[in-house]
């Protein structure tokens, strides 16, 4: 029996949107870049433990440093490193840019106390 498709699904639980309805579009207050800005910093923390992972499980520190493990686990620390001050540069621009809208607000005799989101 098939469901029509005015009515919702309430097997799946997808409502009357069909399924279509990100969940990240529903919370208040993220914008993109700060969701980049996390994602970026997370993904730089993630490379970071997997080269000390690989530095200290598998890289063989008798011999040289030109090692292919050796090379993977510098390879994923520089990588980890640029990803999290990255991210932090991109977190610091949204901050700043929030900050410039709220000091513009308040300068146009707006209410300098609220910090609506957009």
């Amino acid at each position: 029996m098939a469901v029509p498709a005015s009515e919702p699904d309430a097997r799946r639980g997808w409502g009357r949107y069909g399924g279509n309805v990100g969940i990240l579009s529903q919370l208040p207050g993220r914008s993109r870049a700060t969701r980049v800005a996390v994602s970026l910093a997370a993904a730089g923390g993630i490379c970071l433990v997997a080269g000390m992972l690989v530095a200290t499980l598998i890289a063989d520190h008798s011999s040289s440093d030109s090692s292919p493990s050796s090379l993977i686990a510098i390879g994923l620390g520089s990588i980890g490193v640029t990803l999290v001050v990255l991210g932090c540069a991109v977190l610091a621009a949204v901050g700043l840019g929030r900050l410039w809208r709220w000091a513009i607000r308040a300068q146009g005799g707006g209410s300098p106390s609220r910090l609506t989101p957009r």
